[in-house]
């Protein structure tokens, strides 16, 4: 095929790809339709090792997935996503009471300046977030 793009031609020959047609269709507004599949598998994207920020993970595909043989007993699997579950749960604690320090170490720094510069509206502003960040 002659294409031209900013007045130079060029030819091009279009990709052809290999399709089959599967079984599974239907009627679309009186239209039959299949699924259509490629004939060919690509080949799969490379496997690289990374790490990012210290943790460490793999992009493209290790391995190809297979059937277990054996079946894992329900009990294990169970296990050990509760122990995952209570893990991350411990994460999260840990960080909301890092953030909940964080404002309140920025709520007493915010209390110091207004009372140095004798802005009482504020410091009762202040004092009023104080009280509320102890419910919490």
């Amino acid at each position: 095929m002659k294409l031209t793009y900013r007045g130079i031609q060029y030819q091009t020959e279009p990709a052809t790809l290999e399709i089959r047609e599967g079984e599974i269709g239907g009627t679309y507004r009186g239209s039959p339709w299949r699924v259509h599949y490629l004939r060919h598998i690509p080949e799969p994207p490379p496997v690289h090792n990374l790490t990012w920020r210290g943790i460490s993970y793999c992009t493209g595909n290790t391995q190809a997935a297979q059937p277990s043989t054996t079946p894992q007993p329900i009990g294990a699997t169970l296990s050990r996503s509760w122990v995952f579950r209570r893990e991350r749960q411990q994460l999260l604690d840990e960080a909301m009471k890092a953030h909940l320090s964080s404002i309140r170490s920025s709520l007493e720094h915010r209390m110091q300046v207004a009372k140095a510069k004798g802005d009482d509206k504020l410091v009762s502003l202040l004092e009023a977030e104080s009280k509320q960040m102890m419910t919490i």
